[in-house]
């Protein structure tokens, strides 16, 4: 088999796992008074029935102070054993090894309702979450020490396998050891020894507390990407040092920092960011510590997976966001069943998004993530229907998938020669991901479950007796919307998706009038810089990309700014004139102008027509909308409204 090596069984520590495959620790929200839901092992119990040997649940505080929001697992008292002990039994009978992270942010926190000080080795502050710490006092740097190992005890007789310790992404052990962030005179600061003192100390202290069968690990960022961060040759010999004084079962390597806005982007890379940005300090820290090694970053396919296991000697790979977007990846893959995998498209949406909004955990083309226990197995109808779904984009797709899976008559129309609506306007733009590879996964679930497709169809309500359809379900989106202002006609105009739709849109000096911070006007200012226009965006938003994912955005308007974009907040388009584009600031009256454009782009959102429905309101059928033509929305709401409405047909 093609995918062979990723289901070799190998070892981490005292334990075995069945495959090489892990879904890291990430946050879920699915979380209420500190303690995992039954929504939380659902969610994980549903990665291991996948076949994911390894699962590492998420950063748990191993103090009251490391709470880092209100939907943070507590480790610090014994409440979670009780929780956690049955769901380990069922996480080993699902045939999957369970780990659990030990956490502390240290100056790196988020605030809940009340926001106490924040404890690090210094008073250096983090720029990116505008903390100002407070340096711990030397006993309290021991009583964290012993915080650690209290909580590993707790996961040890919760029966779990082992713990990470998380010293990745500038938390508080990394704040111990950069010399960037740790200034102190006592024994945890100045030399290396001792900056690296408070993650021995804690290794130590969890070994001297658990069996000999308990897996400690730890997790490390190997660079952390940014010019006030360590680069990997500043980090190198601190992992040589922790891996000569203390015995750590495993490394697993990641790169990034969240405590600037450019390193904080590979926390969850985004679709520009490739899976090799760890791939060379992991193939060093392979040949350098003593434990094994996991190497995690976009690794998103199985051809990754094994190109990076292979390349760089580690023994597990992390497919974390894959595994979010399909749990049963592992499991069909081995079974050769890789066209039916939903692929993660790295739009950071549903998973990583909507955990700094405070949200649980969902995935933007798979609704059922974070609503397993509802979800996870569709019931066949009995009955099975007669069911016309009108418009091919996402909604109509996963509508007609879903139900023909559960057993209708399903015939989708689609008025053009192509399915996936406005997704194939952006579907190919190298920073979106894999928005192909997901439409091909609906296009093959139409011919597995022999859903009639006609294209080039324009479907009119008058229509409807010739389909006779028992219900209907309309999900013919939207059109780009233009603003009611004057635009003269010797300027060329277009909204986001007719220019990313078009052979050659874009003039010599390019605007891009941007209503909210969305991404397609991001899109569309990459797409003119690349055809050799000057850009500017002017968002009435207070940045642009203030709706897209923090992680994207950063990256985005990084890459923006190197091209020389001019990004204008705070002013919308008044008017488009011959001569020049007034803007008027949106604080105030105030209007400034711009002469020499000559091609402006309203992204500007969706512009649904209702007017489809009204006329069909009359007839006896039962009519459903889903997505944009319903009110224009994102993604997120498509796909899910479209699932939801198929489950209760």
């Amino acid at each position: 088999m093609e995918y062979a090596p990723l289901f070799d069984p190998t070892r981490l520590g005292s334990i075995q796992l069945p495959n090489r495959i892990m879904s890291s620790g990430h946050q879920t929200t699915l979380v209420d008074e500190y303690l995992p839901t039954d929504a939380f092992f659902e969610y994980h119990l549903e990665r291991a029935r996948g076949g994911a040997g390894l699962v590492v649940l998420e950063a748990h505080a191993v103090h009251e102070s490391g709470l880092l929001t209100d939907h943070t697992i507590d480790a610090s008292t014994d409440d979670i054993v009780e929780t956690y002990e049955p769901f380990a039994e069922a996480m080993h009978m699902a045939g999957t090894r369970l780990l659990a992270q030990l956490f502390h942010g240290g100056r790196e926190r988020y605030a809940g309702e009340y926001a106490p000080p924040a404890l690090s080795a210094s008073d250096e502050p983090t720029d990116r979450l505008n903390v100002i710490p407070r340096p711990m006092e030397t006993a309290e740097v021991y009583e964290m020490i012993d915080a650690f190992a209290d909580a590993a005890v707790r996961m040890e007789q919760a029966g779990l396998d082992g713990v990470e310790i998380v010293g990745s992404h500038s938390y508080l052990p990394a704040q111990f050891w950069s010399p960037n962030v740790n200034n102190r005179d006592d024994e945890f600061g100045g030399t290396l020894e001792n900056r690296c003192r408070f993650t021995v100390a804690i290794a130590d202290r969890i070994r001297q507390h658990t069996g000999d069968d308990f897996v400690v690990g730890i997790r490390i960022s190997a660079e952390e990407r940014s010019e006030q961060g360590l680069s990997f040759e500043e980090t190198l010999p601190i992992i040589e040092h922790i891996d000569d004084v203390a015995t750590l079962d495993y490394w697993s390597i990641v790169v990034g920092s969240s405590s600037t806005q450019e390193g904080c982007s590979y926390i969850v890379p985004p679709a520009t960011e490739s899976e090799t940005v760890t791939q060379s300090p992991a193939t060093v820290i392979d040949q350098t510590v003593d434990g094994e090694t996991i190497v995690t970053s976009r690794i998103n396919t199985p051809e990754k997976a094994i190109r990076m296991l292979t390349e760089t000697g580690a023994d597990v790979v992390g497919m974390t966001r894959a595994l979010i977007a399909d749990p049963e990846l592992p499991a069909k893959t081995k079974a050769g069943e890789w066209d039916d995998v939903i692929p993660c498209v790295a739009c950071n949406q549903g998973c990583i998004g909507r955990y700094q909004e405070g949200l649980p955990i969902r995935c933007t083309i798979n609704p059922v993530t974070g609503r397993e226990a509802e979800y996870s197995d569709l019931d066949s109808v009995t009955t099975p229907k007669s069911i016309l779904v009108v418009g091919g984009g996402p909604a109509g797709l996963v509508t007609a998938t879903t139900a023909a899976e559960r057993g209708h008559d399903v015939t989708l129309l689609e008025a053009t020669s192509d399915l996936g609506g406005q997704v194939t306007a952006y579907a190919d733009l190298d920073h979106r991901g894999r928005y192909q590879d997901w439409l091909a996964t609906l296009t093959s679930r139409l011919d597995d479950h022999d859903v009639t497709v006609e294209l080039d169809t324009q479907f009119d309500p008058d229509d409807v007796a010739a389909y006779d359809p028992d219900e209907l379900v309309l999900a013919t989106g939207a059109t780009g919307r233009r603003p009611d202002i004057p635009v003269a006609g010797s300027v060329s105009s277009c909204t986001a998706i007719e220019a990313l739709r078009a052979d050659d849109p874009f003039g010599d000096e390019v605007l891009v009038a941007d209503w909210d911070g969305n991404e397609a006007a991001l899109d569309v200012a990459s797409e003119a810089i690349n055809a050799g226009a000057d850009v500017e965006i002017v968002t009435a938003a207070y940045t642009p990309g203030e709706s897209v994912q923090q992680y994207i955005q950063n990256t985005l308007l990084g890459d923006l700014y190197s091209e020389g974009v001019i990004l204008t907040p705070h002013h919308r388009v008044d008017a488009v004139e011959a001569d020049e584009i007034v803007l008027q600031n949106v604080f105030n009256d105030d209007r400034e102008r711009r002469d020499s454009v000559d091609t402006v782009v309203f992204a500007h959102g969706g512009n649904a027509d209702y007017e489809q429905y009204r006329a069909l309101s009359g007839t006896d059928v039962s009519i459903h909308r889903v997505g944009d033509c319903w009110a224009p929305r994102s993604l997120d709401e498509a796909v899910w409204e479209a699932f939801e409405t198929a489950t209760e047909l």
